[in-house]
């Protein structure tokens, strides 16, 4: 087994950083900023992924709840149904997770629209959805991919929930009321 210091994963941390800068670059801000227009004019927004996808898509709906919009993580117990007037945002770097595709042509059938975040335009859920945001990660690394994807999808995010809290004027103090106290 290699000997490793903490300068190769300073090395590592470092490739990661430039990797999510370059994707950071090449995102789709127009995408952010419509949807950022979507999200006060929708009835409800549920969020989904599947794993550090699905995390990055709760802490969203958790920006929007201190913003207070009404957001919902489908399969919890207090998620109500979905139908005209919601929007699905749907996260997945492939665009091939089973579970986030299922739920996307669901919430359509419903009469949700789907917004996906995706690194492959073209992919199954891509092809499900009414707008197709891309934050394109690449990498012949998939663990590689993923990670860049994520984070990269993660501060995509909450720079667009910083864009919508202005628009809201939303004031600190209304952030607090909103943030959990149950901690």
């Amino acid at each position: 087994m290699p000997a490793w210091d903490k300068d190769t994963v300073r090395a590592a941390g470092k490739d990661l950083l430039g990797r999510i800068d370059m994707v950071m670059e090449r995102a789709d801000w127009a995408g952010f900023l419509e949807l950022a227009d979507m999200l006060p004019r929708a009835r409800r927004t549920f969020v989904t992924g599947a794993g550090r996808s699905g995390l990055v898509a709760r802490s969203f709906g958790m920006r929007l709840m201190h913003a207070g919009l009404p957001v919902f993580v489908p399969g919890e117990t207090i998620t109500p149904a979905a139908g005209v007037g919601d929007i699905l945002v749907a996260i997945s770097c492939t665009g091939t997770t089973g579970f986030t595709d299922y739920l996307a042509c669901r919430a359509r059938r419903l009469g949700a629209k789907v917004v996906i975040l995706t690194a492959d335009a073209h992919s199954p859920l891509a092809r499900d959805a009414d707008k197709i945001v891309v934050i394109p990660a690449t990498a012949e690394d998939i663990v590689v991919r993923a990670a860049v994807f994520e984070h990269a999808a993660s501060l995509c995010l909450d720079a667009l929930f910083n864009v919508l809290s202005d628009r809201l004027k939303l004031d600190p103090d209304s952030y607090r009321r909103r943030h959990a106290n149950l901690e």
